[in-house]
């Protein structure tokens, strides 16, 4: 009952719950009460409301589904508080009422009227009530007969109370006669039952005993049949005069104590001896005159049996333990008494001397304790703390203060009866094992920490040791591995290569080489496998020790090593080459340059616009050539890869064919590179080239971009990458794939698996060539039938990304003299031609010897020179260098065939040099000798 109800409150809930009415089922006899008010009043909603404590519960109910609804709100409970009738003709006419959650939602209460059930005692319980959904007047007619369904609602609680009790105290009548019954038969039962012999004796003046009742137990005993003990004299049942005394001496103790006594004896019976417990009891206020006794008797000869044998055997336990290297102590938890303790505790804990007095029971378990910490800072005595159902045995380890290791064994022991009585503690001195463990640790931590995997194998190949290089190196868990047969998870050598290794071990003692291997997660390795044979005692062949060392990492370098001398190789051999023959295009450009502004045939000028476009298109060849050998320079500016991939995404949309779906997918933080807008363009066109070739009938081309940071375990993976961030951008498409053996030649100048005539061979080498002249590299992976994907990766700046707009004025010459050195005379010539048809006046030389002679000559005239760097006796830079010291501020125009600008070995931010590579046009020669000129320095 909640503490805070006021008493009135409390006593009305008392007499609502005395009916016993709360969640019943519906009776007829309240529905047809709730009917009637309804139809008296004409209403469509009538209720029988019981108020409890918190809730109003409806017994019956006519127009409303809810069984019940929360006391607070409503107004049933302001009649039962009020004490009287309640009756609102309109909810909302009132602002008391108008706000009830009964008036503004379901069932939208706008008429009631209530009528108190009050009981005999006086309490109002609940309501009879009817409801409207609109306003009304009730007739006082109608009020009254409200009040009468009342009285007759409480009537029916009355009776319905009246006739529970009834039943109940009937049904309490029945219960009591049937327990009485029960009882009686139980007790018969259990004294007909009962194993142990049970009976009521009478004694009789001449020293006999007469038995009055006894169970069948006590007739089997004596061999008789149930029943046919009644009412005869121990005397008549083969029991000697002085069996019969013993027992009317214990039943006369009894008689006089006015307590049970209890006794053991032996009975000899006919053919074997029994050990017997009695009970006697006298029986008070007996009908006759002679006294009565009640016995028990139990036969205890299997007890006394196993109490004997368990002495022997404690006492062959008491000598097992005096011997027994563990120290046994037990002690009873309820009294602390020491039960037991041997010889060899007392020696662990230095108490020898106190041994005698622990056997007399002279100390105590807390004086054993007290000396035992002397020699630990923790109790000996706890190993665990025990639960209420600690089934468990607990064990661990102390240390001693003399540096002693002694390990703890504690368990509950328990009765016959699984009552916890005392508990065993052992103690074993491990010292000598712990310093044994220690070493094979330390050895172990050695295996462990060892880089390379080592791994001993029996001669039937099933693995015996797995150290944790071996789990990182092949990823099998050390029990996943031990016990298994090798060949199971970790051999891929062929049947004769594994026999011919195991043939060698046996034979040779050793062997070593490389092994590929396949790791659980199915990576291809590639290992260097050392063969021990481990031989026994009597050198017998025992085992296999086996030292794996991955050198999968190593042998990738190795490859990419040996791939890049192969490339630097060609690159070299190409630079040669294409240094002649841009001094054979060099003349042929200009000179068809030259001979079209002064032709005026229109066919002479379209055969020499072919003669130029094939000179050009030669020295776009030569100049991919250039870009795989040495990496070309271009002009390097801040740029977004992003404009460029959307620039190709549009060129490829407007070109690829229909069948090739593109996506692209670009990091929107996307750091910016520093390079050639154009070299990169052609990276990007040769690349997706690449994949629509590899996609003859349709797929997927992707390109994207995102930012990575290189760190130093994927630089020692990459020759060509460093610590930093990068800028990596994919080409991948879902075309037939390259086979692997072709991938290791595809940077290759001229290497092409298209058909004659599609491909030239240069365009991935010279992708090569672009990307290492930008500090980056290249990554390719292929598989066959599924497509293949190129990885670009370039260096990332921090410096936000510009674009320089390119000077395409090209202005003439002033009568300016102009000094011509080129060991190649149809360059020499071309060239003189050019610069003189464009308002310039020119000197040749055909070595630097004859270009420093002649400008000594005519120092005072020459503006610049145009100076090639590969010639014979005196090479360009040491002409350039000769001219200079004669005349720091002369401009000179430095070209190659070969170099680029940064590979020539002059001063790079001087404003009077510039490099022009070969070949070049008419145009390029202009502007950059124009650049130079107008330039006041």
């Amino acid at each position: 009952m909640n503490p805070l109800l006021s008493n009135n409150e409390v006593a009305r809930l008392e007499a609502l719950h005395q009916y016993q009415i709360l969640n019943t089922s519906p009776e007829q006899t309240f529905d047809d009460l709730a009917f009637l008010a309804a139809q008296i009043c004409a209403t469509p909603i009538a209720l029988i409301n019981l108020i409890d404590a918190n809730r109003q519960w409806f017994k019956a109910k006519v127009g409303l589904d809810v069984e019940e609804m929360p006391r607070d709100i409503g107004f049933c409970p302001l009649s039962i508080d009020q004490h009287d009738v309640l009756i609102i003709p309109d909810t909302l006419a009132d602002k008391r009422f108008a706000t009830n959650p009964v008036v503004t939602s379901a069932p939208y209460v706008r008429f009631y009227a209530g009528v108190p059930l009050i009981t005999p005692e006086g309490q109002a319980i609940g309501t009879i009530c009817v409801v409207d959904r609109v306003p009304r007047v009730m007739q006082p007619e109608q009020v009254e007969s409200l009040k009468a369904i009342s009285r007759l609602i409480i009537k029916k609680l009355e009776l319905r109370r009246n006739l529970t009790q009834v039943a109940r105290i009937k049904t309490e009548y029945q219960q009591a006669q049937e327990a009485l019954r029960q009882s009686e038969f139980t007790l018969r039962s259990f004294f007909d039952s009962a194993p142990m012999m049970m009976g009521i004796v009478e004694l009789l003046d001449n020293d006999d005993i007469l038995h009055i009742s006894d169970n069948a137990a006590t007739a089997k005993f004596f061999g008789l049949a149930p029943g046919a003990m009644r009412n005869r004299l121990a005397s008549e049942i083969g029991l000697s005069p002085d069996y019969v005394r013993d027992w009317i001496d214990y039943f006369r103790q009894a008689e006089r104590l006015q307590v049970p006594i209890s006794f053991e004896h032996l009975h000899n019976g006919l053919t074997q001896q029994r050990w017997l417990r009695a009970t006697v009891s006298a029986i008070g206020e007996s009908s006759v005159n002679r006294p009565r006794f009640a016995y028990i008797v139990e036969d205890i000869t299997e007890r006394k049996q196993a109490e004997e044998e368990l002495r022997w055997k404690e006492a062959l336990l008491r000598s097992m333990t005096g011997v027994s290297p563990l120290a046994f102590y037990v002690v009873d938890h309820r009294t602390s008494d020491i039960l037991y303790v041997n010889e060899r505790f007392c020696e662990i804990w230095g108490i020898q001397h106190l041994k005698e007095q622990i056997d007399s029971g002279k100390l105590k378990h807390q004086d054993v304790i007290n000396k035992c910490c002397q020699f630990t800072e923790v109790s000996p005595f706890i190993s665990c703390q025990p639960t209420p159902s600690e089934t468990c045995i607990c064990e661990d380890e102390i240390l001693l203060n003399d540096g002693r290791t002694i390990r703890r064994f504690s368990r509950r022991i328990q009765d016959e009866n699984d009552q916890y009585f005392a508990r065993l503690y052992i103690f074993e001195d491990i010292t000598v094992r712990k310093l044994a463990e220690q070493q094979i640790r330390e050895r172990a931590a050695l295996l462990d920490i060892a880089t390379d995997a080592i791994i001993l194998r029996d001669l039937n190949n099933q693995i015996l040791l797995w150290n944790k290089s071996a789990e990182n190196l092949y990823g099998w868990k050390d029990q996943e591995a031990l016990g298994k047969n090798a060949s199971e998870i970790l051999d891929n050598e062929t049947l004769s290569q594994h026999c011919e290794i195991y043939k060698s071990v046996l034979e040779a003692g050793s062997w070593q080489g490389e092994l590929q291997k396949i790791t659980k997660s199915g990576k291809e390795i590639i290992v260097e496998s050392r063969w021990t044979l481990v031989r026994d005692e009597h050198s017998q062949p025992k085992s296999i020790l086996i030292v794996d060392t991955d050198i999968t990492q190593k042998k990738q370098l190795e490859k990419q090593f040996l791939r890049n001398q192969r490339m630097e190789s060609i690159g070299t051999l190409a630079s040669g080459i294409a240094h002649d023959l841009n001094n054979v295009l060099s003349p042929i450009l200009m000179s068809v340059q030259m001979l079209k502004a002064k032709s005026a045939d229109e066919r002479s000028i379209q055969m020499l616009t072919i003669a130029e476009n094939n000179a050009k298109r030669g020295a776009n060849l030569v100049k991919q050539v250039l870009s795989f050998a040495r990496g070309i320079e271009g002009e390097h500016t801040i740029l977004q890869l992003k404009h460029l991939i959307s620039e190709m995404n549009q060129i490829i949309e407007q070109t690829f064919p229909k069948s090739i779906a593109v996506q692209t997918e670009i990091q929107s933080n996307l750091l910016p590179v520093c390079g050639d807008s154009t070299q990169l363009h052609q990276v990007l066109m040769n690349l997706c080239l690449n994949a629509r070739d590899a996609m003859s009938d349709g797929g997927t081309l992707k390109i994207a971009a995102k930012n990575v940071f290189i760190d130093e375990n994927f630089a020692k993976m990459h020759l060509d990458a460093k610590v930093g961030s990068y800028i990596v951008f994919t080409v991948s498409d879902t075309g037939v794939g390259i086979p692997n053996e072709q991938l290791d030649r595809i940077f290759e100048p001229f290497f092409t698996t298209k058909e004659f005539g599609k491909g030239t061979g240069l365009g991935l080498s010279t992708v090569m060539g672009i990307i290492k002249g930008h500090g980056g590299f290249v990554t390719v992976s292929s598989y066959i039938g599924k497509g293949t994907k190129f990885k670009v990766y370039l260096p990332a700046v921090k410096t936000a990304a510009t674009q320089f707009m390119e000077d395409l004025e090209m202005p003439t010459g002033y009568g300016e003299w102009i000094l011509v050195v080129d060991d190649e005379p149809a360059v020499r010539e071309i060239t003189k031609a050019s610069l003189e048809n464009n308002n310039y006046k020119a000197m040749t030389a055909s070595d630097g010897i004859e270009a420093v002679a002649l400008y000594a000559q005519h120092k005072d005239k020459i503006s610049a020179a145009i100076i090639d760097m590969m010639m014979p006796d005196m090479d360009g830079v040491t002409t350039i260098s000769t001219l200079q010291k004669m005349n720091p501020l002369l401009r000179i125009v430095a070209v190659s065939g070969l170099a680029t600008s940064e590979q020539v070995p002059l001063e790079q931010d001087s404003k009077l040099i510039a490099f022009l590579p070969k070949p070049y046009t008419a145009q390029e020669l202009l502007k950059t000798l124009h650049s130079l000129i107008s330039n006041d320095y």
